[in-house]
Formats: structure tokens, C-alpha cells, sequence
């Protein structure tokens, strides 16, 4: 229903803004409906592309990205409307002088470039997030699996969803182990993400001279308790940060974190249901007030 209250929202904002801009139609041109026919398909466009977007968007729990589409969506469709209400106005006003000068003509075609290469690009954004949804989808049958690693294998797949296959349990173990030795970090990454990954490869991220692969690596909750380790004993506080959420930590690693240096491992050490009495009153006296605050607001009693 709240999707739906949304939608209409939506429609009534570029209809409102749409007539207000256009009207009077004082022109030939203007009072001519076919020049309104190009504004109404692009705003319908806009608004259902980015109403799928935005249910997706829920679904996922990317709360940030569908608050920012409530926005953002009825703007763009406001914006490119105008435009496309702008191509077919002046389309109709070339027509009605009956001039075949290129200087005529410039102006509305001009503006179906710009129309054009903006429906354009939501269209090759919407492939490619199909592909890549794809890709990710971990029900994937070992024939789509196959599939996926000979086309990437052949260099077939766009970027996108390569990488998003490498971060699918079902991504073939000789792959990740090919892409884990990849001079590139953005493959390294995407190998990282994988919670399926080998122990051997995991160990060769956890020494990744990139800090992005082992930021991504610490959010893997299937990892030996060695590499757990070594990550908590990593060189930067965005790596610890992360692996103090582990539940797999091993009590000298996790107290190693609750006396960090740095105040943001400390405060997350704090929100940790296995504090244990001693750790917590030690939080709750931190000389941080953010650390002290998150231990006395999430530390129990």
C-alpha cells in the first residue's frame, strides 16, 4: 500500500509540475497534442523504471537507496519530460515553417540527442543490472553455474557480472582460486566477498597488500579461526572493525580488540553480546564518550 501511496505521488507530482510549466499553450505548436506525446511516454518510462527500482530496492533493505529514489525519481521524470516536451514542441514548430535548414532543425535535434541518450543509458543500466542479479543469484542450477564460468572464462561477461558471479557460493572453486591471484584488486575483491572460498585463498587475501580485499574478507563468517586472527590483528582499524562482529573470534583476539587503539574498534567491541563483566566496565570507563556511551547503552548490566 505504502509503494503504491508512493506511485501515485509520483504521477501526480510530474502531471502537476508538467501542466504548470506548459500551459498557456499559446503557439500552434504548443496546442498541438502530438507535441505532448513524447513528455507523457518518457514520464511514464521514468516513473515505472524507477518504481521496479525502488521495489527492489526494499526488498534488498537498501533503505538509503529506495529514501533517496522517493526523491530523485519524480525529479528525473520532471526533468526529462520537460526535455522530450521540449524535442516534440519545437519537432512541430520546424514542421509548421516548413524550412529544411539545418539551423532550423538543430535545436530539436539537439534535444532528442540528449532524450534519446538518456532513456538510453536507463535501459543499458537495467541489462546490466539483470545480468548481475543474475550472476549473484545463489539458487543458481549447476547447469546456469556452468554456464556463467565459461562465458567469463571465454571473456564474455561484462565487469559487473563477473565480479558478481565471483561472489556467488556456487562460482566454480578454480575460478575464485584464478581471479584471487589477479593483479587487479577490484578481481581480488570480488573473490573476497565469496563466503565459499577455499582456506588456502581465503589465507592469500588475508595477506592482500590492497586494505579494500581485506576489508571484504573480515565480513566472511566461514573463516578459520587463524585467519580470524590474523585479521584481528590487521594494520587497519576498518578491517578490525569489521572482524570484531565474528562470532567465530576466539576470546584473545576479541579481548585483543576490546583494548584496540583505535576508538571505533573499541565502540563496536562495546555493542558485543559476549562482553563479559570485566571487558564491559572497562568500555563503560573508556576515555572515549562514544565508546562508553555504545557499552552502557548495549552492554547489559
Amino acid at each position: 500500500m505504502e509503494a503504491l501511496v508512493i506511485l501515485g505521488g509520483w504521477i501526480a507530482a510530474v502531471a502537476g509540475v508538467g501542466v504548470g510549466i506548459t500551459r498557456p499553450w499559446k503557439s500552434p505548436a504548443a496546442r498541438d497534442p502530438r507535441a505532448l506525446i513524447p513528455a507523457t511516454l518518457v514520464a511514464a518510462w521514468v516513473i515505472g523504471s524507477g518504481f521496479m527500482a525502488y521495489r527492489q530496492m526494499m526488498a534488498d533493505g537498501a533503505w538509503t537507496g529506495a529514501t533517496i529514489a522517493i526523491a530523485f525519481v519524480p525529479a528525473k521524470a520532471i526533468v526529462l519530460s520537460l526535455l522530450a516536451y521540449a524535442a516534440g514542441r519545437t519537432f512541430r514548430s520546424a514542421r509548421m515553417t516548413g524550412e529544411r535548414s539545418f539551423r532550423n532543425w538543430m535545436l530539436p535535434g539537439a534535444l532528442a540527442a540528449v532524450l534519446i541518450y538518456a532513456v538510453g543509458s536507463d535501459v543499458a543500466a537495467l541489462h546490466t543490472s539483470r545480468l548481475e542479479r543474475h550472476a549473484a543469484n545463489p539458487a543458481l542450477t549447476q547447469d546456469q553455474a556452468r554456464d556463467l564460468a565459461q562465458k567469463i572464462r571465454r571473456g564474455g561477461a561484462p565487469r559487473g557480472e563477473a565480479a558478481a558471479f565471483l561472489g556467488n557460493p556456487k562460482c566454480p572453486a578454480d575460478l575464485l582460486a584464478e581471479y584471487a591471484a589477479s593483479t587487479d584488486p577490484y578481481w581480488r575483491t570480488a573473490v573476497a566477498r565469496n563466503d565459499a572460498i577455499d582456506p588456502a585463498v581465503a589465507a592469500r587475501l588475508a595477506r592482500d597488500a590492497d586494505e579494500q580485499v581485506r576489508f571484504y574478507l573480515a565480513f566472511n563468517r566461514k573463516l578459520p579461526a587463524d585467519i580470524l586472527t590474523q585479521l584481528a590483528a590487521d594494520s587497519s582499524d576498518s578491517v578490525r572493525d569489521v572482524v570484531v562482529w565474528t562470532g567465530g573470534l576466539s576470546d584473545e583476539s576479541f579481548d585483543r580488540l576490546v583494548n584496540d587503539p583505535s576508538a571505533k574498534v573499541r565502540a563496536t567491541a562495546a555493542l558485543q553480546p559476549r562482553l563479559s563483566k570485566t571487558q564491559r566496565d572497562k568500555l563503560r570507563s573508556d576515555p572515549e564518550q562514544r565508546v562508553r556511551d555504545a557499552a552502557y547503552r548495549y552492554g547489559g548490566e
